[in-house]
């Protein structure tokens, strides 16, 4: 019974300490790949930039254990005005999206609409964190193969 008082007690202590232990939000990418779940496992870049009078964002990651591949996910379109939240269809804009392997293929974005929707910024500069979802369709290397993108989020906040 000691024990267990004791423990109870050192449980509280620890939990009321502050911000000790506990650990910052980690930027991801989740997404259904053709119906099946994609998840990125700490390989995340998401991020802004500023080239030659555009804004360009980044959002790349990788799942190391997808569908028994090593397969990465990466999103990049440019604007000429700063990127907020918003609606951002890519075919409109100058970028793309790609996912390879996904069953020894890689699949890029075709005429079709992709869609990201940021819903959430903090900061400013290169320092900027977003928040958002996307979907779209993904054509293949062969005519007729094509994936959809669905319930895509990700974050950096």
């Amino acid at each position: 019974m000691k024990t267990i008082c004791l423990f109870t007690i050192l449980l509280t202590l620890a939990s009321c300490g502050g911000d000790r232990g506990v650990t910052p939000s980690q930027a991801y990418i989740r997404m259904n790949v053709a119906g099946k779940s994609f998840s990125t496992d700490g390989m995340v870049t998401i991020g802004t930039s500023l080239t030659d009078g555009k804004y360009n964002l980044s959002i790349i990651g990788t799942d190391k254990t997808f569908e028994g591949e090593v397969s990465t996910f990466s999103l990049i379109f440019s604007t000429t005005t700063e990127i907020t939240t918003g609606s951002y269809t890519i075919a409109a804009l100058s970028g793309g999206a790609s996912i390879t392997p996904v069953n020894g293929k890689t699949y890029l974005q075709g005429s079709g609409p992709f869609t990201v929707q940021i819903t959430e910024t903090q900061g400013s500069g290169t320092a900027r964190k977003f928040k958002g979802s996307f979907s779209g369709q993904l054509k293949g290397p062969t005519a007729g193969d094509a994936i959809a993108i669905t319930e895509g989020e990700f974050s950096s906040l």
